[in-house]
């Protein structure tokens, strides 16, 4: 069997347990139905693997996704540590600046947020975590030699089966994959390591609460909060992001529209997905304000068509002051570009008006791409 393997968390929760599904192992030279059942002693084959890459003497970087959140920064910081305490050279970088929730977590965990390096030679060794699209990566990348992907997204046009190491797990966030990696390996997570881990992992589920966390986020969750003793703040710390992560303040909208922002391939179409919130009381403006930048963002980035899932928040009926200020009460889609509205009511029904849809499903982008994908393609 050759040292590929891509680990699948089978996407969903079971309605009758409650889960989010099995862990099963398929090998990447055997049939695409094929499942091996995972099995104790997988540290020890997970460290054959890595020991037979070809890392070469050079540095090996590890990059998350261009316009980096939270989860794509921490994971490449929490996996290049890993490697290192496995004595390979490897370190965490970004390709484009971190935001501003990223700035404000780093500095109350007492983290360095990874070092700026927008591209990489033809032969640069990498491992990508938090994405699977070309799109996202560091300029570059399809000239570099890719060693791993550590990702919890659909696949994209980095194939899984061109790489010589790939966990995949449908799951709530990359750093929770992470965490296990240090469990099967046996190693340590030190504080800082935790720290790391535990800020992507609040952030991709905003402490547990997004529809996308699954049983595996609630048990790293629990093990990173109790080693930090951080049970009677985590609470406020969530929040604290939440509201960084928020503020659009001083920012021109071409900032605001691409603050949390994601380019694909699909089908043959470049397209550019952003994520955003908005006040419910300030919906009408905010949006009108986004469509109308996003003929100029298209063009910057030189997309087909372009589309943002804005969340719709409204005040927060708990006054106890521990949770979020804001719920998410559904989300408006807007659009743009030449079959860009075709797609749009496909996935969420008919416009409200022009480049406008409504949806009072609470879904994060990487609930929404999929089915783009399935239309496209």
């Amino acid at each position: 069997m050759k040292n590929q393997f891509l680990w699948l968390l089978a996407f969903g929760r079971a309605v009758t347990l409650g889960l989010c599904g099995a862990l099963v192992l398929i090998a990447c030279s055997t049939t695409q139905n094929a499942v091996i059942k995972p099995k104790s002693g997988l540290g020890a084959e997970y460290r054959a693997i890595l020991k037979s890459l070809d890392w070469g003497p050079d540095t090996t970087y590890v990059y998350g996704h261009k316009s980096p959140d939270v989860d794509a920064a921490c994971s490449s910081l929490g996996y290049a540590k890993l490697m290192r305490a496995l004595g390979y050279n490897c370190k965490a970088k970004v390709s484009s600046p971190i935001n501003r929730e990223t700035q404000y977590i780093a500095k109350r965990f007492g983290f360095d947020a990874p070092e700026l390096k927008t591209s990489v030679a033809a032969g640069t060794r990498l491992i990508l975590t938090d994405h699977t699209d070309y799109a996202q990566c560091v300029d570059g990348a399809r000239e570099a030699k890719i060693l791993q992907k550590i990702d919890h997204h659909v696949e994209g046009d980095i194939m899984d089966s061109g790489i010589p190491y790939v966990r995949r797990e449908m799951i709530g966030s990359t750093c929770t994959i992470i965490y296990g990696c240090y469990q099967e390996l046996g190693v340590a997570i030190d504080d800082e390591a935790a720290k790391i881990l535990l800020a992507g992992l609040l952030s991709d589920t905003r402490n547990l609460t997004k529809t996308t966390t699954c049983h595996e986020d609630s048990v790293a969750w629990a093990a990173l909060v109790t080693q930090l003793k951080l049970e009677n703040e985590i609470a406020e710390i969530n929040r604290q992001m939440a509201d960084a992560a928020n503020n659009y303040d001083g920012m021109s909208d071409s900032a605001i529209f691409v603050s949390d922002y994601k380019d694909y391939e699909i089908g043959g179409k470049a397209v550019g997905i952003g994520s955003l919130v908005c006040k419910a009381s300030e919906a009408e403006s905010f949006i009108n304000r986004m469509l109308a930048v996003m003929p100029k963002v298209m063009s910057d980035k030189k997309r087909d068509m372009l589309f943002a899932k804005i969340d719709n928040l409204v005040p927060n009926p708990d006054e106890s002051g521990h949770g979020s200020l804001f719920m998410d009460d559904g989300l408006y889609f807007i659009y743009y570009g030449e079959g860009a509205q075709a797609i749009a009511e496909a996935v969420f029904g008919p416009s409200l008006r022009e480049g406008v849809t409504y949806t009072k499903e609470n879904l994060s982008r990487k609930q929404i791409v999929p089915r783009i994908i399935e239309i496209l393609q």
